[in-house]
């Protein structure tokens, strides 16, 4: 009511003063005086503004309590409006029939549930190497740019199952995961509102390197905003929105206002249309950072746990929505389901080869680690074999990928073929093969052989512990007759340290 009460009845005085306690007659009261007959009318006239005023107040009063009902029936009929939640078949697909508005903006991961989910935005506890802290969502308005002043829905992201694999853990427990849910570096220092006056941008410049060393510019340029106590802004039509609808969402999703809200809340930056919308809110981006200088940069102040945390949060969430459109070159999961689909309970081997040329960096790699690298990355049979006999998996089937399309001539195959144990168990189709499926393949496979020096490479195994999947063996080393893993599996910090032009 914002204060305003409805002014309480009144009685008129039943003997007001200067009135002579005698009923008037018909002709009036012979003691009544003129003066008395001009005080009485005065007051009559008094009384009668009194009550115009009360009566406006009154019905100014009754205006306001009839608007604020009206609005309180309509916030509870749209509060009780299901909000459908899709399952791994009707995940965002890109269809222009999946658009839905005025409906609540989906957070980071929501738990499961079998009816109705209604999103809120999110208010989680964080913590991130230094302490505990909340962290909240992103102001979920947007610019005009983008939603149109319009709430958007978005579908909520696989939860248990990937491509109809699965996995360790459940996606939507975030208080559950085995490294904590840490969605802004620096225990939430970062600003993710949209009020700052200089941001982060990246935009449309120039890739830098293969899908994998995107990755690495990518989540650079968190520990650059960071850096600079800067929020991260992204244009619709950025490198580094091009690399992840490669691997997430796929390149054939169509590009609404559903997609970029789901970006924004799993990713934690601000999605515009363009540099112009920048400008038009009177914002600038200095010293902007290209993908060249983001691949090369090295955080400060920020430790391996603190960027464990960070990118796996965000893993995570990305690794719910894999490319499911765009036909079976760009549908991630039709790699897998073609090769790996076999008789219950099937599992399979996924070997990383690179080239002559990768391997070129394997010295560069060893100085940095001082670590001997050369036996995962030349890929001999004997050191795939002994994998394959410690994982048991010597009669199950072995799929090679690269971190491309299948290179002509599969590089590799025919050297491990000439193996009669291996020849039988590689398995090679390149009409199923292409980048996104070969990913998730390597991903949910049961046993995954990297290469330390191949960038992609590098981020399945981390995707993979994120996953709380065993047997990655990318950083390895000779432990008695045995090829292991050397980082340890619940920390795998080594990941996550300083290796360069390797770095996460």
């Amino acid at each position: 009511m914002g204060g305003l009460t409805k002014p309480l009845s009144r009685r008129e005085a039943t003997n007001p003063r200067g009135v002579i306690c005698a009923r008037r007659g018909k002709d009036g009261n012979a003691f009544i005086s003129s003066y008395h007959d001009s005080k009485e009318s005065k007051r009559r006239q008094q009384m009668k503004q009194k009550m115009k005023k009360y009566l406006a107040m009154a019905l100014l009063a009754l205006t306001i309590m009839t608007l604020l009902n009206k609005s309180k029936s309509s916030d509870s009929a749209s509060a009780q409006e299901p909000s459908t939640v899709s399952d791994e078949s009707s995940a965002l697909r890109g269809s222009s029939a999946s658009d839905q508005s005025n409906i609540d903006i989906v957070p980071e991961v929501v738990a499961a549930t079998s009816a109705e989910v209604k999103i809120q935005p999110e208010k989680s506890t964080v913590t991130g190497g230094g302490g505990t802290e909340e962290a909240k969502a992103p102001a979920a308005t947007g610019d005009a740019s983008i939603t149109k002043g319009a709430n958007v829905v978005i579908d909520k992201g696989l939860e248990k199952v990937i491509c109809g694999t699965e996995i360790p853990i459940n996606l939507a427990e975030v208080q559950k995961w085995p490294t904590p849910f840490t969605p802004l570096l620096g225990d939430g220092k970062v600003p993710s509102d949209s009020n700052a006056k200089e941001v982060v941008l990246l935009n449309n410049g120039d890739t830098y390197g293969g899908i994998g060393a995107q990755l690495n510019s990518f989540f650079h340029a968190y520990d650059v905003a960071y850096q600079r106590g800067r929020p991260l802004y992204i244009t619709q039509d950025s490198w580094a929105i091009k690399a992840l609808l490669t691997l997430f969402f796929g390149p054939s999703a169509e590009k609404n206002a559903k997609l970029w809200k789901t970006l924004e809340s799993i990713l934690r930056v601000k999605i515009v249309e363009s540099e112009n919308v920048l400008k038009s809110m009177g914002i600038t981006y200095p010293d902007q950072p290209t993908a060249h200088s983001l691949f090369y940069h090295k955080p400060e102040k920020l430790t391996p746990t603190q960027i464990r945390n960070h990118r796996e949060t965000i893993l995570r969430k990305l690794l719910q929505y894999p490319p499911l459109a765009g036909g079976p070159k760009e549908n991630a999961c039709s790699t897998l389901k073609k090769l790996a689909t076999g008789a219950d309970g099937e599992r399979y081997t996924v070997m990383h080869l690179v080239s002559e040329g990768d391997k070129a960096w394997l010295k560069r790699l060893e100085e940095i680690t001082k670590m001997d690298h050369s036996a995962a990355t030349e890929m001999e049979p004997a050191y795939v074999k002994n994998i394959l006999t410690q994982t048991e998996m010597l009669d199950q089937p072995m799929f090679p990928i690269y971190s491309e399309d299948m290179p002509q001539g599969a590089p590799g195959v025919a050297r491990l073929s000439q193996d009669p144990q291996l020849k039988k168990l590689i398995k090679v189709d390149e009409k199923a093969y292409h980048l996104a499926g070969n990913f998730y393949l390597a991903v949910l496979a049961d046993v995954y052989l990297g290469s330390p020096v191949d960038q992609l490479s590098l981020w399945i195994a981390r995707m993979r512990h994120a996953l709380d999947i065993g047997n990655t063996f990318v950083l390895t080393e000779k432990e008695g007759n045995n090829w292991v893993s050397y980082p340890n599996f619940e920390e795998h910090l080594e990941f996550y340290a300083d290796l360069g032009p390797w770095s996460a």
